[in-house]
C-alpha cells in the first residue's frame, strides 16, 4: 500500500482501487509504520543478545527478553527470519570415542526410566573443539533432568584424568558425597570412563554406572555436545588450555543461570529446579528417557 502511495497516486484513486475508506487507509498506514518501528525493536534486542551469544535462538531470545506483551512468538520468529536471524545448522565430524577393551562394561540404565528430580541419571560425553591455537577436547556432565551442567573441563588431551576431574566437580556441584546408588551416571563406551581410577570413584561415591552402545542412546549429551562448541565457544578466541577452562566455567553459568531452555519451557536451569522443590514429589513433571530399540 506504501509502495503504491509512493508512486505518486492519489489516495483517492487508492481507497477505491483497494475498496476501503480514506479513514480505514490511513489506519492501516499507520499500523504498517507502527509494526515497523516494533520490528526495529526487535532487531536490535536479537542483535545486543547476539552479542553476547551468536548463536542464541531466536525462540530462546523471545522468552528471555519477555517480549510476549509485544507480539506472539511465531510472528517474531517470521519477522526476525525475514531479516536474516535465523540460524544455520551446523555438523560436526572428528571421532571422540575409543570402545576397545574389555574392562568394566555395563548395561544401559536408563532407556524407558522415568525421572522427576535431579541427580537421578546425568549424562557425560568428550567432543572436540579445534581452532588455530590447536585441537581441545571437552569433557562434560549434564542432568537429565535439570538440564545443568555439573561439570565440564578442557584438555589437551583424552586421558582419562580429565572424567575425573568432571566427575569431581558434580560432586562439589551438588555438595553431596555420597549418592546411595540413586544415582546413575550415563556415558559411552570410552576407556575414560572405563579406569580403575573412574570406576573407583563411581562406587566410592554409590553412584551406578551405566553405558550407551551408540551416540542414539547418548542423546543429550550428544546435544549438549553442539551447544557448547556452536552456541558459546564459537565466540571466543581460545589460544590456551587454561584459557579454554576459564571460558568453559563461564558457560556453564550462563547455561546454567542466564539462557532459558525450550525443553524446560523457557525456564533456565535453576530457575526450573527451583520451582520444581516446590511441588511434592508426585506433583513434579516427569521425564522419561527415550528408548531407540538400536541395538
Amino acid at each position: 500500500m506504501k509502495n503504491l502511495n509512493t508512486k505518486g497516486y492519489p489516495v483517492k484513486t487508492l481507497c477505491c482501487y483497494l475498496g476501503i475508506s480514506r479513514q480505514a487507509y490511513y489506519k492501516r498506514i499507520h499500523q504498517s509504520i507502527n509494526n515497523n518501528n516494533l520490528y526495529n525493536k526487535m532487531e536490535n534486542i536479537v542483535n545486543e543478545n547476539r552479542e553476547e551469544k551468536s548463536r542464541a535462538g531466536l525462540r530462546t531470545i523471545y522468552y528471555k527478553e519477555g517480549l510476549s506483551t509485544l507480539l506472539g512468538v511465531n510472528q517474531f520468529e517470521i519477522q526476525m527470519s525475514k531479516r536474516g536471524y535465523a540460524l544455520k545448522p551446523y555438523k560436526s565430524f572428528i571421532k571422540t570415542t575409543d570402545s576397545r577393551g574389555h574392562q568394566y562394561k555395563f548395561d544401559n540404565l536408563i532407556e524407558g526410566k522415568r525421572v522427576n528430580g535431579p541427580n537421578q541419571i546425568i549424562v557425560g560425553d568428550i567432543t572436540y573443539y579445534s581452532n588455530l591455537s590447536g585441537l581441545y577436547y571437552i569433557f562434560h556432565f549434564t542432568d537429565i533432568y535439570s538440564l545443568e551442567i555439573k561439570g565440564i573441563v578442557g584438555s589437551k588431551n583424552m586421558e582419562g584424568v580429565n572424567s575425573e576431574k568432571c566427575l569431581r566437580q558434580i560432586i562439589k556441584y551438588n555438595s553431596q558425597n555420597k549418592y546411595g546408588h540413586k544415582l546413575i551416571i550415563h556415558t559411552d563406551g570410552g576407556g575414560q570412563y572405563r579406569s580403575h581410577n573412574f570406576q573407583n570413584m563411581i562406587r566410592k561415591a554409590e553412584i551406578l554406572p551405566s553405558q550407551a552402545k551408540s551416540c542414539f542412546e547418548n542423546g543429550l549429551a550428544e546435544r549438549v555436545n553442539g551447544i557448547i562448541k556452536n552456541e558459546y565457544l564459537i565466540d571466543y578466541n581460545i589460544k590456551n588450555e587454561k584459557q579454554l577452562n576459564r571460558a568453559l566455567k563461564k558457560i556453564q553459568k550462563q547455561n546454567n543461570n542466564k539462557w532459558p531452555s525450550k525443553i524446560l519451557g523457557y525456564s533456565t536451569p535453576q530457575q526450573y529446579i527451583k520451582w520444581v522443590g516446590t511441588l511434592k514429589p508426585e506433583e513434579r513433571p516427569v521425564k522419561i528417557v527415550k528408548e531407540t530399540h538400536k541395538k
